[in-house]
């Protein structure tokens, strides 16, 4: 795990939803990266020093995605210890009567869940993580999707202003 502070970017939208209760409230929405392919994954495992080589973690990791997606389905929960449990649930409408009840019938999906690690070393829910993350402001959108920025405490249009910065305070 890398020592230094780690920056999670933030863009701030405001909302938009007219019958929402909030409203033209601002709220924050992480910056995602994309998605690191299992590839992307290894390289990165690979760069941390390990004594493994791309090859042998792509190996791993492929063999367990497969193992873990064939304990989910006989209902086994898998813990990884340091990040979570994986573990699997069924969407399903109720029935009246279990008499002749029909799973196939009510069953409307097999979901994936995961919980994160919790306990007292590993804890990563979501108020310990962000307590182990520092945030930076990459943008502002406003209610209509238009990026806006803060300049002098006031708020304006995006390329307006003297700064040059396109950021904003935060």
């Amino acid at each position: 795990m890398a020592k230094n502070a780690i920056e999670l970017e933030y863009d701030l939208k405001q909302n938009n939803i007219e019958t929402s209760t909030s409203y033209r409230l601002w709220y924050p929405r992480a910056v995602r990266r994309g998605t690191l392919s299992l590839r992307g994954l290894a390289d990165h495992i690979a760069d941390h020093g390990s004594v493994y080589t791309r090859d042998v973690v792509i190996g791993v990791l492929t063999k367990f995605t497969i193992c873990l997606v064939e304990l989910l389905k006989q209902g086994q929960a898998v813990k990884l210890d340091g990040l979570g449990i994986f573990y699997p649930t069924l969407e399903a409408t109720g029935a009246e009567n279990p008499v002749g009840y029909n799973i196939n019938e009510f069953v409307k999906g097999v979901h994936i869940r995961f919980n994160p690690d919790q306990t007292e070393l590993d804890d990563i829910s979501s108020r310990k993580l962000s307590a182990q993350v520092t945030f930076r402001q990459r943008m502002l959108f406003d209610l209509n999707g238009k990026p806006k920025k803060v300049v002098d405490g006031k708020l304006v249009d995006y390329g307006d202003g003297d700064d040059g910065d396109g950021g904003g305070e935060g």
